[in-house]
């Protein structure tokens, strides 16, 4: 059993000349949910698309659960399940037909489970796909995915477009089906609330770069915001390292900042403030200042 079911070497993705993925080194553990966050058009989906195999690298490598993604077997992917963005499923297809083409095709297809998800989802067995809502979609896609027993989860944006009780239902259901027995998800999201619920770990892309790879909990106690008062006019610049951003308005100074330390402190006291307040930060906060176009510091690794 492989301790990292996701690694992912020097990855580079050129698309007709742009770099769209920079050198992406990521090793994710088993049992952990990996939240992957970015803005549009930073590289999640091409991220996703590449460990699947449905892209091929311009260098580097990328390797699911111990195989090689361009060498995939039909025996390695029957231990994915892979939820895409949009939940593109056959449309003029009716429920049944859908479910019998994909237990037809599947190399292990627990019956018994997909059963008990079934009754919980309600769907109405004999009405075509292109008639069902959003979140029917998102449960029916859950369902199918999760019908191979699969060891490895990914989702790409599986909420996107459902309402605020649906999106929540989906999440929950997903969570206890696969903490149950200690699999691995790779969950990727816009909607930040629902990651800082679930994730342990949290890899932040900008740009093409992985600059942010860590757990959440380190992610939330190492980048720190700052409201900070001058007597005067505040200095604009603090001769301090890993500077995430800072905004000044007169007397005020709003610092987010990477490590912050004693050492840093010190630098900052010299400067003679009147007082230093720190802010609570939430992922969605902390998201924000590291995509900002200004950011200056990143959080590698351990190393914020």
């Amino acid at each position: 059993m492989d301790d990292h079911p996701i690694v992912v070497e020097n990855l580079v993705k050129y698309y007709e000349g742009r770099c769209v993925l920079n050198g992406i080194d990521l090793e994710v553990p088993r049992g952990c949910i990996y939240g992957l966050l970015g803005r549009n058009g930073c590289g999640k989906t091409t991220l996703i698309r590449t460990l699947l195999g449905l892209e091929p690298p311009t260098r580097g490598r990328t390797m699911l659960l111990g195989h090689d993604s361009r060498r995939l077997s039909a025996k390695a992917r029957a231990r994915i399940g892979y939820v895409a963005e949009g939940h593109n499923l056959i449309q003029n297809y009716r429920v049944r037909r859908l479910i019998g083409l994909c237990r037809d095709l599947s190399l292990h297809w627990n019956e018994a489970f997909f059963s008990q998800l079934m009754e919980t989802f309600r769907l109405p067995m004999d009405r075509k796909i292109k008639e069902l809502s959003a979140g029917m979609r998102a449960e029916l896609n859950l369902a199918l995915a999760m019908a191979v027993d699969p060891e490895l989860l990914i989702l790409d944006d599986p909420t996107l477009g459902l309402d605020t009780v649906a999106r929540r239902q989906f999440l929950e259901l997903a969570i206890d089906l696969i903490q149950k027995q200690d699999r691995t998800i790779l969950f990727s999201s816009h909607i930040l609330g629902d990651v800082e619920r679930i994730a342990d770990r949290i890899g932040i892309m900008v740009a093409g770069k992985l600059i942010v790879d860590c757990e959440l909990d380190e992610l939330k106690r190492r980048v720190r915001k700052l409201q900070v008062l001058f007597p005067s006019e505040a200095p604009k610049n603090l001769y301090i390292t890993e500077i995430i951003h800072q905004r000044n308005a007169g007397r005020e100074m709003v610092l987010t900042v990477a490590d912050w330390n004693p050492q840093k402190q010190a630098i900052l006291q010299t400067f003679g403030p009147q007082s230093c307040t720190e802010l609570a930060m939430t992922l969605e906060d902390i998201f924000i200042e590291c995509t900002r176009p200004a950011t200056t510091a990143v959080v590698e690794g351990s190393e914020v």
